[in-house]
């Protein structure tokens, strides 16, 4: 068992780490037990880190090394620790844990069931009816190992937070079964003692066996809930095949990925997984990056394509070399990735923490208040008992400590199967708080590259030898626009061998040259209307594409215009939907770009954005943000380039497009991969969902302490009569554990809208 059970634990383990020099930052994390631990190597040890946790009665399991951080898992100071694989180690204490509890929540229910049987045998026709005094001591004989074997986790961890100055929730439920199965020991030693003259002895065994195996069952249900949720991170990691198929010696053999080296040569199968991150070099196929991306359709991929390990091939054979293994591709990054988000904290989760750690030392006063004030009203020890133990148990604080980590744990694990990182929790905690969204445009909103959006051929002239006539100048130009052309060109027909003579290339004009005897030249209106080409059949249309921002090469074959191309960057499949989402959230949408106010203002108009800013310099953009800062918005900055990644990391929330630079990834708090415009609205809203998901589950998990306290310690009682009993009070505390962190696992089923 890992030992740490509600928000006071976590905040111990914290502390103790936070007491050792050297050590710079500790964030442990309730639902996945485990602590991200920054720290200077040359100023502090494992060893000292493990000695300080120690005194505090638990113990590290390093599952991870880094230079500078380090992941660890804490354990019970009696727990024994594994030297097999880190993380191998760390699945087998989770699994241990559930294991533990399986076992002693099946001895203890069953124990219990025969003690209510027991208590409850006049109701059963004389079935089981003993008298009372042979009850009595049956049901102590039963309850014994419930209460001391079964219940020892919640013994020993009060035992070690009490060496330690401190209470947690171990110390609620280990004092109340404990005051209870006492209380009920002396009534059956010396019943008329303790009872009232002429009243039936009241024994609270089955009370202390019942509060152990519910609570019991809550941390078995919670250990399952929660254990899913961590299957994010290995579903992630097992995408890596086990083998792949590399060039030796000149012949393909099949080796373990884990062998691979840079520079290796790998043969990609139909059916195969890419087995780690490289460049492709023969061949061609579509490769499936839905796991990774969250794109439905395949991607082709020819000779100098980027592939990512994990992602499946679909069809043709492909050969790759590799560029980087191990823990450096791009998987093993994003699951690292995933793996920090979970274990960060937003601001509202530390809060919590620092009022979990005053709330059990207020909770045992107000029980010991509870007792002395019914004893002080004239009601016996028994029913002030009671209710003293009913407040113990109803008040731990696991659904308070499970609130925030359980809904990240989840919402960030969905994320990465929909390729949306989150690189940290108070990413969460700034998006409840934006009110303005700054949308970079060149490959974020659109595609990001050159592509012929629309074109004019004169009906005289075959298609075939207007894109021949074009495929064969602009093979031989170095123009931006070239290259657009030519993969517009590419599904055209051809006429095969064209006869090219007198090439030439005028800067700032255009090319010609005589093919097939005939003069063809491709440029600017200027250029050709200097020539003395007419340009008036294409005047209305020219217009039209130049005020929306594309650029316009016109052909023209000797003295007559015969056609004319817009050039410009596409809009991605459903931005102004994206665009649209996102202002649903009641956010202003800017359009910020380098390019020219044409450009610009066209993109503007066709996503729907409050407003659009051209012409701007790299530097500008952050000067935007801050502006805007300044003004008393909380602005959201989306970008992909090195010239976003200032603006990035100046706005409150930043949210990088995975298909752009590392620079500007490491500057923002969510990175969106893939090239869907959509994505960037699905991580608002799923961030927004798991936002919604944390204040739920604190609201149920504090105002349920606070509304049942009061009850559990009898305020009703007095006008209407009613009294909440320890067993009461133990499947209601149990059932809100629970109930927080399927909550929570509802972020699984979070579909994109868009």
């Amino acid at each position: 068992m890992l030992g740490m059970h509600c928000a006071s634990c976590v905040l111990t383990v914290e502390k103790a780490l936070l007491g050792v020099p050297g050590l710079e930052q500790a964030s442990v994390n309730l639902a996945l037990q485990t602590a991200r631990i920054r720290y200077r190597p040359a100023a502090v040890s494992q060893e000292q880190m493990k000695g300080a946790v120690a005194a505090a009665g638990y113990r590290l399991v390093f599952a991870a090394a880094m230079p500078q951080e380090l992941d660890a898992v804490p354990v019970p100071a009696a727990a024994s620790q594994s030297h097999h694989d880190a993380a191998h180690t760390v699945e087998e204490h989770h699994h241990a844990s559930l294991r533990d509890v399986e076992r002693r929540l099946v001895v203890s229910a069953a124990l219990t069931v025969a003690i209510v049987i027991l208590g409850l045998g006049h109701m059963l026709g004389g079935l089981v009816h003993l008298p009372w005094h042979e009850n009595r001591w049956l049901a102590l004989l039963l309850s014994t190992p419930v209460v001391f074997w079964c219940g020892w986790p919640f013994h020993r961890g009060t035992w070690t937070a009490l060496r330690h100055g401190r209470a947690d929730m171990n110390t609620l439920i280990s004092v109340g079964t404990v005051v209870a199965y006492l209380y009920s020991l002396a009534v059956a030693i010396a019943p008329q003692s303790l009872t009232p003259a002429g009243q039936q002895p009241a024994v609270y065994f089955e009370t202390a066996a019942m509060i152990v195996t519910l609570i019991l069952l809550g941390r078995w249900l919670e250990a399952r809930a929660t254990g899913h949720a961590r299957e994010a991170i290995r579903r992630l990691l097992e995408l890596r095949p086990s083998q792949a198929r590399v060039r030796r010696d000149g012949r393909y053999v099949d080796v373990d990925t884990a062998s691979l080296q840079k520079g290796d040569e790998v043969l990609l199968r139909p059916g195969e997984r890419v087995a780690a991150d490289g460049v492709a070099i023969l061949g061609q196929s579509a490769i499936d990056e839905s796991m990774l991306t969250g794109e439905s359709l395949p991607v082709e991929k020819g000779i100098g394509n980027r592939l990512t390990a994990g992602t499946i091939n679909a069809t043709g054979s492909i050969t790759y070399r590799i560029e980087r293994t191990g823990s450096a591709t791009t998987l093993a990054q994003i699951a690292r990735l995933v793996s920090a988000a979970q274990a960060s904290k937003p601001p509202i989760q530390k809060l919590v923490d620092r009022i979990a750690a005053v709330f059990v030392p207020v909770v045992i006063l107000i029980a010991i208040g509870t007792f002395a004030v019914w004893v002080l009203l004239g009601h016996d020890w028994s029913f002030a008992m009671t209710h003293a133990v009913a407040v113990l148990i109803i008040a731990c604080p696991c659904a308070l400590g499970l609130a925030t980590p359980t809904a990240i744990m989840v919402g960030t694990g969905r994320g990465a199967q929909l390729g949306l990182l989150f690189k940290n929790a108070s990413a969460l905690e700034a998006l409840g708080k934006i009110d303005m969204v700054i949308l970079d445009k060149t490959g974020t909103v659109t595609a990001g590259q050159a592509t012929v959006i629309d074109e004019w051929i004169s009906p005289g002239v075959p298609s075939a030898d207007f894109w021949s006539a074009l495929t064969v100048l602009e093979e031989r130009s170095e123009h931006p626009l070239a290259q657009a052309i030519l993969k517009r060109a590419a599904g055209e027909d051809s006429l095969g061998d064209v006869n090219i003579y007198d090439f030439r290339a005028g800067p700032g004009k255009g090319i010609e040259a005589q093919l097939n005897g005939v003069m063809w030249r491709v440029g600017t209106a200027d250029w050709l209307s200097s020539e003395g080409i007419a340009l008036d059949a294409v005047s209305a249309r020219t217009s039209r594409w130049e005020s929306a921002g594309h650029a316009i090469a016109l052909v023209a074959k000797g003295s007559e215009l015969v056609g004319a191309v817009a050039v410009g960057d596409r809009l991605k499949d459903g931005a102004a939907q994206a665009v649209a989402r996102l202002k649903g959230h009641g956010w202003r949408t800017i359009l910020l770009s380098g390019d020219r106010r044409a450009a610009v203002e066209s993109v503007g108009r066709a996503l729907g954005v409050d407003e659009a800013i051209a012409e701007v310099l790299p530097e500008d953009k952050w000067r935007v943000v801050t502006e805007r800062q300044q003004a008393g918005h909380r602005v959201a900055m989306v970008g992909d380039g090195i010239n976003d990644a200032p603006a990035l990391a100046a706005a409150d929330l930043g949210i990088a497009i995975g298909t752009g630079t590392d620079v500007a990834k490491e500057a923002a708090d969510i990175t969106v991969l893939g090239v869907r415009a959509g994505a960037i609205a699905d991580g608002v809203d799923l961030g927004k969902r798991m936002v919604a998901t944390i204040k739920g589950n604190l609201f149920w998990a504090f105002f349920y302490n606070v509304a049942a306290i009061p009850i559990a310690a009898g305020v009703l009682y007095p006008v209407f009569g009613f009294s909440l009993s320890p067993v009461l009070a133990a499947a209601a505390m149990a059932f809100s554990s629970v109930f927080v962190v399927t909550n929570s696992l509802r972020l699984r089923r979070f579909r994109p809208s868009g």
